[in-house]
């Protein structure tokens, strides 16, 4: 009975900040947003002992959805998922889960077309299975991108085996969204009270991206515009160091020389998560604010949290109202050019 009624005194709280959240009145899209298909939350209570990552998977339903998204004035929301993806060894579960994932992510998105668009999963590494499915997602379910954990069963982007699947990508002149995953190795006795998310998400991220910059992978596939979680990471403030290395100490002579700054520049970034002061001010040196994006992290980032975030942004000094009409929704109204026959955001 006291946890009944903790949790009713909990939930009133939430629906009152919830109501009583008038931000700058600025519409936004929701770049980093989750949904939590019937398939692969199956997927996970039957493949994950105990909580995925440390962290509670949460509940999820369309209309709790739209509701917060009416209180955050939140327009549209493009549905991907989150970490731990679909891959837990079985390539035939994974194009299976995948599939499903994507169906329902489309029915939702068919229902509402102004309020959601669809991130397609694939079932990664597999090429074959992946291409088919980007096919069918593009051409039959009319997704809006395609997500790509930074890994999957240790295999991270960047790598050559998924040179096909960019290929396919490439020629489609897809928006990929980047979501952490586990790293495939996290060292033991250290930090073990911290679940994934904490640190070890923004450390796969920046591994990630720096494979990519390595590998070619950003020049190579140039037609694809890749939008990077949480600010970029632990990138800009990293750059430095691995622009010094790639250009003078890591490279060998008559190698190729890396602009690592360059490279960073051509990238796309939500600013989900707890990125004020500090990320926000390093990741504008960094990227031109046309290529930044609002994320809420819904509904990992419960609602009282999307609203303490969300109220941050909107006092921020680091942004004039201008670059927040930008990065709240017109660089996403960029992006995807669908969305504007189809949002119902208000110009004047």
């Amino acid at each position: 009975m006291a946890n009944i009624i903790k949790d009713m005194i909990l939930g009133y709280k939430i629906d009152n900040m919830m109501k009583n959240y008038k931000g700058n009145k600025l519409q936004k899209i929701d770049m980093h947003v989750h949904y939590i298909p019937r398939a692969y939350r199956r997927l996970l209570e039957f493949e994950v002992e105990g909580e995925p990552d440390g962290f509670p998977t949460p509940e999820w339903d369309v209309e709790s959805h739209l509701k917060m998204m009416e209180y955050l004035g939140i327009t549209t929301t493009v549905l991907s998922l989150s970490s731990p993806h679909l891959n837990f060894g079985d390539p035939e579960v994974a194009k299976r889960v995948a599939r499903q994932a994507n169906e329902e992510g489309a029915e939702a998105v068919e229902k509402y077309p102004n309020k959601f668009g669809l991130i397609a999963s694939l079932p990664l590494p597999n090429v074959k299975d992946s291409i088919e499915e980007i096919n069918y997602a593009f051409d039959v379910l009319k997704a809006d991108g395609i997500a790509f954990p930074t890994n999957t069963q240790g295999v991270y982007l960047g790598d050559p085996c998924l040179d096909p699947i960019l290929e396919e990508l490439n020629n489609r002149k897809a928006v990929v969204i980047l979501h952490p995953n586990k790293p495939s190795s996290v060292p033991q006795n250290v930090n073990e009270e911290l679940p994934i998310p904490a640190m070890e998400f923004l450390f796969d991220t920046t591994r990630t991206v720096t494979n990519m910059i390595s590998k070619g992978t950003i020049r190579r596939f140039n037609n694809i515009k890749f939008v990077i979680p949480h600010a970029g990471a632990f990138l800009p403030i990293l750059c430095d160091r691995l622009d010094a290395f790639f250009k003078k100490a890591y490279l060998l002579e008559g190698k190729e020389k890396i602009d690592v700054y360059g490279e960073l520049k051509k990238l796309y970034y939500d600013i989900a998560g707890m990125c004020i002061p500090r990320q926000l001010e390093t990741i504008l040196e960094i990227a031109d604010h046309s290529h930044l994006f609002y994320g809420s992290d819904y509904p990992y980032t419960l609602e009282v949290g999307c609203i303490m975030l969300a109220e941050e942004l909107d006092k921020t000094y680091i942004l004039t109202d201008e670059l927040r009409q930008d990065i709240y929704y017109k660089n996403a109204l960029k992006l995807f050019p669908r969305l504007v026959e189809n949002s119902n955001i208000n110009f004047s």
